[in-house]
C-alpha cells in the first residue's frame, strides 16, 4: 500500500530528474537532447496528478514536490538556455548582462509559488503555465529562420511576463473525462503542424497557444 501511495511522487521526481538531464544537455550544447528531456519532463508532469487522483492518494507533499521539480525542468533549464543564448549573442563587453537570462528562472519560481497557494478547484491557468514557457524556450534553436537575437529576447520577456501575470489562459486538462472545447480546437490545429514541421514549429505553436488562449479567455469572460 505504501508503494502505491508513492507512485505519483516517484513520477513527479522523474520530472525533476529529467530536468537535471536536460540541464546537462544544455551544458553539452545538445539542443536535441535538451528538447527530448524536457518533453519527458512534461510527460511525467502531466500524468503524476492523474495517477494520484486515480489511486486516490493525492497529498500536500505531492503538490509541493510537483512545483519543486517544475522549478528544475521548467525554470532552471530555460533560464540557463537564455543565459547561454545571451552569452553567445552579446558583444564581449556586455557578456555580464547574459546573467539576466536567469530572470526567466525567477519568473518561473514566482509563478509556481503562486500556483501552490491557488485553489486546486481552479480549472484554467492564471498566467502562462511553466511547461509551455519552457517548451517555447527549448524550441528556439530549432526555429528555421534566423531571428535577430533582440526579437528572441523580446518574445521570451513577453512570455515571461505573461507567465507571472494574472491573465487567464485555458486549461488543456480533461474535465469530467472530456477535453475542453479550446483543447480540442487547438489540438486540431496544432497537431498537424507539429507532425509535419516537428521541432521547427514548437516555439510557434506555444506562441499561438499564448496568443489565442488570451483572446479565447477574454471572449469567454
Amino acid at each position: 500500500m505504501k508503494i502505491i501511495k508513492s507512485i505519483p511522487n516517484i513520477l513527479t521526481l522523474l520530472n525533476g530528474f529529467s530536468g537535471c538531464l536536460a540541464l546537462i544537455s544544455v551544458v553539452e550544447g545538445n539542443s536535441y537532447m535538451t528538447l527530448i528531456w524536457i518533453l519527458v519532463g512534461v510527460f511525467f508532469d502531466s500524468i503524476d496528478g492523474m495517477v494520484a487522483r486515480a489511486l486516490n492518494v493525492t497529498s500536500e507533499i505531492g503538490k509541493q514536490l510537483d512545483s519543486l521539480c517544475d522549478v528544475i525542468s521548467f525554470g532552471v533549464v530555460p533560464g540557463f538556455i537564455m543565459y547561454t543564448f545571451l552569452y553567445k549573442c552579446l558583444p564581449y563587453d556586455l557578456t555580464p548582462f547574459s546573467l539576466l537570462g536567469f530572470l526567466v528562472t525567477l519568473a518561473a519560481v514566482y509563478r509556481l509559488g503562486r500556483f501552490n497557494i491557488t485553489s486546486s478547484s481552479q480549472l484554467d491557468f492564471e498566467g502562462m503555465p511553466t511547461p509551455a514557457f519552457a517548451l517555447f524556450v527549448v524550441g528556439i534553436p530549432f526555429i528555421p529562420v534566423a531571428l535577430p537575437y533582440v526579437a528572441v529576447v523580446v518574445l521570451v520577456v513577453l512570455l515571461a511576463l505573461l507567465m507571472v501575470s494574472k491573465l487567464m489562459l485555458p486549461s488543456q486538462k480533461f474535465i469530467d473525462g472530456k477535453p475542453t472545447a479550446f483543447a480540442v480546437i487547438f489540438a486540431l490545429i496544432a497537431t498537424p503542424i507539429l507532425l509535419w514541421f516537428r521541432s521547427e514549429a514548437l516555439s510557434f505553436v506555444v506562441l499561438a497557444y499564448a496568443f489565442l488562449g488570451v483572446i479565447y479567455m477574454k471572449l469567454k469572460g
